[in-house]
């Protein structure tokens, strides 16, 4: 994915023109993602940084840490229809698996 089109995927979320599936936002408020789940999700669409892309399956993992409480959160964009993209799942990430949450340990 270009820098272009990572630009206009945010300006669809800035916009407010995408779609939050119920796994991410259940999956979200699991992992203490809450109150205004869906704003803090969008926050970090919008702010976050692409830390894997599967251009295979048109996804992105986004990582960002929310500014309130510093909290590290994983989220991931299907980008398959443009004019809409949707968050499929939210997560926070395990330190186990994740150094720094922004590269996969081996």
């Amino acid at each position: 994915m270009n820098i272009n089109e990572l630009e206009y995927i945010r300006q669809k979320f800035h916009n407010g023109e995408y779609a939050v599936s119920d796994h991410a936002i259940i999956e979200a408020r699991k992992d203490g993602i809450e109150p205004q789940t869906i704003t803090k999700l969008e926050w970090v669409a919008i702010h976050g940084k692409v830390i894997e892309e599967y251009t295979e399956r048109q996804r992105l993992l986004i990582y960002a840490e929310l500014p309130e409480n510093m909290l590290p959160v994983h989220i991931v964009v299907e980008y398959s229809f443009p004019e809409e993209p949707v968050i499929v799942t939210s997560y926070v990430p395990d330190s186990r698996y994740w150094i720094k949450y922004q590269i996969r340990k081996k």
